[in-house]
């Protein structure tokens, strides 16, 4: 049975889940929030997840999904194979920085999902927390590549401080209710990084 938006139960608590987990916590969800937020009677719940534990498993992957469609998403509007590489490198690096900005306003208001999992998940699902840290992976590795592609010395560095930046401008923008703090911190990494690549090569 699908919902009128077309959304299987199974997708409903996935969706229900991510939201709960993330405003509220994992500890906190109980089975009976994550069934009203879904619209499904609790007794269903465990015919799709048998446990808490499995619905932790299903954010975290939807997070490593979500972040790898993302960045194919980036890697096809800016192909590889032209005259240019250290230009598309550029490119998929203010296209990657875009792609953070979407998010500046939930985040700040709610702080990260993906951050709040790692450490939420960590006693209770340790499998989920390790897969949601590989979503974070992803993106340091992926910036860190373009960097290396555009020439710069430092890619994977670099990279590692961006995400690091990211993620503690977000705990600040979050906590004084201030999402102009992680925009102009966002911004000038961003401008940073495309100054420190701004040649040909």
């Amino acid at each position: 049975m699908a919902d009128p938006s077309g959304r299987s139960k199974r997708q409903c608590l996935e969706d229900a889940a991510a939201q709960l987990f993330w405003s509220r916590g994992f500890a906190a969800t109980s089975i009976a929030d994550l069934a009203k937020q879904a619209d499904v009677p609790v007794g269903n719940v465990y015919y799709y997840f048998k446990s808490k534990r499995d619905l932790a498993d299903a954010v975290a992957e939807m997070f490593v999904q979500g972040s790898q469609a993302a960045l194919d998403d980036i890697e096809t509007r800016y192909p590889t194979g032209t005259a240019n590489p250290h230009k598309v490198a550029r490119d998929r690096i203010g296209a990657f920085f875009d792609m953070l900005e979407k998010s500046h306003m939930s985040r700040a208001k709610a702080g990260c999902p993906i951050a709040r999992s790692v450490a939420d998940f960590a006693e209770a699902a340790p499998k989920a927390a390790r897969k949601s840290t590989e979503a974070l992976t992803m993106l340091t590795a992926f910036l860190g590549r373009e960097l290396t592609r555009a020439g710069h010395p430092n890619g994977m560095m670099a990279a590692q401080q961006s995400i690091a930046l990211w993620q503690g401008a977000i705990v600040l923008a979050h906590g004084a209710a201030d999402p102009q703090i992680l925009m102009r911190l966002c911004a000038e990494q961003r401008d940073g990084l495309l100054r420190a690549v701004h040649q040909d090569g």
